[in-house]
């Protein structure tokens, strides 16, 4: 999720990188003048009730969801591909969640000194401000990679070991955390802790170039992506759809699935004239791929050799198996960039002059807070859904589940 950042009204006009700049409202708190500087921070009874007491608690149970997401992926179980993505993802999940709650609780309660201030307004400018959005770009990045590997997985096969070969995918992640290090490198520069402790624009904030460059990176990291999980979701929606549609088993088709007892002429035994029927099992997968089942030679009593057939029912229900993990899966996907995108297009039209002439606005303002309470509530949504659509997951879960009370009660 992209963290909302608030910044003071002398500054509020050149952040062109965050959503929520912050609301010109007086502080609830009656200030403290000291040499004309006043120790309190600015901000809304609203915008109190919507980040320290609503999302610092969403926060907190973001942070253990995805602790709890890590602990599952970790599992030998999970051998996929699109398994140690999502690893990552709540990785990053997790930084962002402490980030942000930490944000919350020291900017919307009251400093009690000038340094209580002056570190609040440091975690702002120096950790906050470039760190969240440094996970935030890790985040779109790692989610359009996730998407576009199930993809190839389930529309080219053939070619996804080529694609996502062990190189590949080390490169693939070094470019998923490297480019929004460097793309969100000039956010160490673009704030200060000026006079009063307050927080203030330096001289490269000012600037015509780094205006375009919030444009450019927003173009970058937002809209692009955007656009490339709309139409990777159409196209795992569509090729579901006909899978689906393909493999819809009819009363024939049942038939062919079950048991199939075929007798096979042996050669003869030691009467000349016994011979056995076999049952070989055959599957309508099968059938497409494999119209003869491996014959192997099994020696009689008497030392003769005669053909038996393999039977390949405990092989078409692996196949079976493997094909609904499969559709799971690709769901599973569409269900993440679908909430993703929920989250996205909105904060989209939040961006500061593209909708919203005017940020000092109530109107920017309350839809600003819409928009990151919902952004973070789809950003919360991932384990429901891993738990809703994957059955191993749910093992998994359950497992682990299992042991903690196991170890809970062998120590009490």
């Amino acid at each position: 999720m992209n963290a909302p950042v608030r910044l003071p009204s002398a500054v509020s006009s050149l952040d062109h990188n965050l959503t929520l700049p912050l609301l010109n409202h007086s502080s609830i708190y009656p200030t403290e003048p000291i040499n004309n500087c006043s120790v309190a921070l600015q901000y809304s009874i609203v915008e109190q009730i919507i980040y320290l007491y609503l999302m610092s608690p969403l926060c907190v149970i973001g942070l253990i969801l995805n602790v709890i997401n890590l602990i599952i992926f970790s599992d030998r179980s999970f051998k996929n591909l699109t398994f140690k993505y999502l690893r990552l993802i709540a990785f990053v999940d997790c930084i962002t969640s402490t980030l942000v709650f930490i944000y919350c609780v020291t900017n919307y309660t009251r400093p009690r000194t000038f340094n209580d201030k002056y570190f609040r307004v440091w975690y702002l400018v120096n950790v906050y401000f470039p760190l969240a959005n440094i996970t935030a770009g890790c985040n779109v990045l790692l989610t359009i990679t996730v998407t576009i590997e199930r993809l190839v997985s389930i529309r080219w096969p053939m070619s996804k070991q080529k694609l996502f070969s062990q190189n590949n995918v080390l490169l693939t992640l070094i470019i998923c955390f490297l480019f929004p290090i460097v793309a969100n490198s000039v956010n160490f520069l673009v704030y200060k802790v000026g006079e009063c402790n307050n927080l203030d624009g330096t001289k490269i904030a000012r600037t015509e170039a780094y205006k375009y460059f919030g444009i450019f990176k927003e173009i970058l990291l937002r809209f692009i992506p955007i656009c490339i999980l709309v139409c990777s979701n159409c196209l795992l929606l569509s090729t579901v759809h006909a899978a689906n549609k393909k493999f819809i088993p009819s009363k024939n088709a049942r038939q062919s699935a079950t048991e199939a007892s075929i007798t096979v002429s042996l050669q003869p035994l030691s009467n000349g004239l016994d011979t056995k029927p076999i049952n070989k099992y055959i599957s309508e997968s099968q059938s497409q791929t494999d119209t003869r089942s491996p014959i192997l030679p099994e020696s009689t009593t008497n030392g003769d050799e005669r053909k038996t057939s393999v039977p390949v029912a405990s092989k078409t229900k692996m196949q079976i198996r493997k094909q609904q993990q499969e559709k799971q899966l690709t769901i599973m996907l569409v269900w993440i960039s679908t909430l993703y995108l929920c989250g996205q297009i909105p904060m989209l039209f939040a961006y500061p002059n593209f909708v919203f002439k005017d940020t000092n606005k109530p109107a920017y303002k309350h839809y600003a807070l819409v928009v990151n309470l919902l952004e973070l509530v789809t950003y919360l949504a991932n384990f429901c859904i891993y738990i809703k659509f994957t059955t191993q997951f749910r093992q998994v879960f359950r497992t682990k589940v299992k042991q903690l009370f196991f170890c809970f009660f062998k120590t009490a």
